[in-house]
């Protein structure tokens, strides 16, 4: 290879190399902190520039620290940079004292990073906004996290000037303890990626977008063949007493209530409220308020017998899901099923003529049983056709007419 070919290699080799800073979110969970430094591992032996920061707060508030505990801090700092330098990278720690930064942060990343916040105090505390709002104790933890994911975001935007890197990379993106890497890379006007771990345990990288965009996990998914076979052999072991752990404790024999003289069957399956509603404004929809949507779906048609199950996780939330239903407890035409009933779901499934659902993943596994499904709300599902998606109340009671 002559001199001018050699350079051309070069040259050629400096642009397929790229700088990435990528950010070790939640060191204080093992796992995740793991898949931070071996992503930023395998990015640094692909021959890419890569620049690893940590927060370096001694009394933060974060996720994985609602208290502000200091040894929680001291175990963040102690372990992200132990492990990262076991690991050969190069390490940044990301002050948030907020002297040290001249960037700001502007109204809208504010906005953000509070979303952020509340996505984690819902989470953590398993409870809706309105039943956290009254507590003084998660306010004041909510004005520190938020102080705590400002400071990083403004340390994160010093950084970004003085690497200048190509992409940000961080776990998840949710919370605002991660989610501040997201808005450093859209300030700077360049693409991120986001790291998870799926429900097989195994790391997995979202490119241009995070775990929890809907729309874009739906694009993924129709970039997959079909296969009948596999997709046959998962539903079924999903339905098997082990298959998963909804189902470990629910009962395998299931009477079904008297349908005698009714038009219709219907099971309706809630979801976890809290769930959905950590994950922020885009999965907002007109069907939120589950018990009034039931209630009127049950009161406008009383010639349909409705079989309404609550999600086994409902019965952890700290939020009051229940007593909402009080208005259908008493309708002749509904039988309800609360979190720790052992009613079987698929057996309920197939005993219903329609199934509505509010996001879950029994959406897709009736469609597979041959049911017609109503999805009510946003799902991971609702544009892929695998169900009738009402956009008001009104579509929703013309689809059971």
């Amino acid at each position: 290879m002559d001199e001018s070919q050699q350079t051309h290699a070069a040259e050629l080799s400096d642009k397929s190399r790229d700088s990435v800073l990528l950010h070790l979110a939640y060191p204080l969970w093992r796992k995740h902190l793991l898949v931070g430094v071996a992503r930023a591992k395998e990015l640094q032996d692909e021959g890419h520039d890569v620049t690893v920061t940590y927060c370096d707060a001694t009394n933060g508030t974060c996720a994985a620290n609602y208290f502000s505990n200091p040894v929680v801090c001291k175990i963040c700092r102690t372990r992200a940079k132990a492990t990262g330098e076991q690991a050969g990278l190069n390490l940044v720690p990301l002050s948030v004292a907020a002297a040290e930064s001249s960037s700001s942060v502007s109204a809208s990343e504010t906005e953000q990073l509070t979303e952020g916040v509340q996505s984690g105090i819902t989470s953590a505390f398993r409870s809706l906004p309105d039943d956290t709002s009254t507590s003084s104790f998660i306010q004041s933890t909510k004005r520190r996290y938020l102080q705590t994911s400002c400071a990083l975001l403004r340390s994160m935007k010093g950084v970004v000037q003085a690497v200048r890197p190509s992409r940000i990379e961080v776990f998840s993106g949710r919370h605002a303890c991660s989610r501040f890497a997201l808005l450093a890379a859209r300030a700077a006007q360049i693409p991120f990626n986001t790291l998870e771990i799926t429900i097989t345990k195994r790391p997995i990288v979202f490119r241009g977008h995070t775990p929890h965009d809907r729309k874009q996990i739906q694009r993924r998914i129709q970039t997959h063949p079909v296969d009948i076979e596999f997709a046959d052999a998962f539903y079924r072991k999903r339905r098997q007493p082990g298959g998963n752990r909804h189902t470990k404790g629910q009962v395998q024999t299931f009477t079904p209530p008297v349908s005698d003289g009714y038009r219709k069957k219907v099971a309706i399956f809630l979801s976890s409220q809290d769930e959905f509603e950590a994950l922020g404004r885009d999965w907002k929809s007109s069907f939120d308020d589950y018990a009034n949507v039931v209630a009127e779906l049950c009161e406008e048609n009383p010639d349909t017998l409705f079989c309404i199950r609550f999600h086994p996780n409902q019965g952890e939330m700290t939020s009051d899901v229940v007593s909402p239903f009080d208005r259908v407890r008493g309708c002749k035409n509904v039988h309800l099923y609360l979190p720790d009933d052992t009613v079987n779901t698929y057996h309920l499934i197939e005993w219903s003529d329609t199934v509505i659902t509010f996001g879950s993943t029994v959406t897709v596994e009736a469609c597979w049983m041959g049911k017609p499904v109503i999805l009510l709300g946003r799902s991971f599902f609702d544009g892929l056709g695998v169900a009738y998606v009402p956009e008001s109340m009104d579509e929703a009671l013309a689809l059971l007419k």
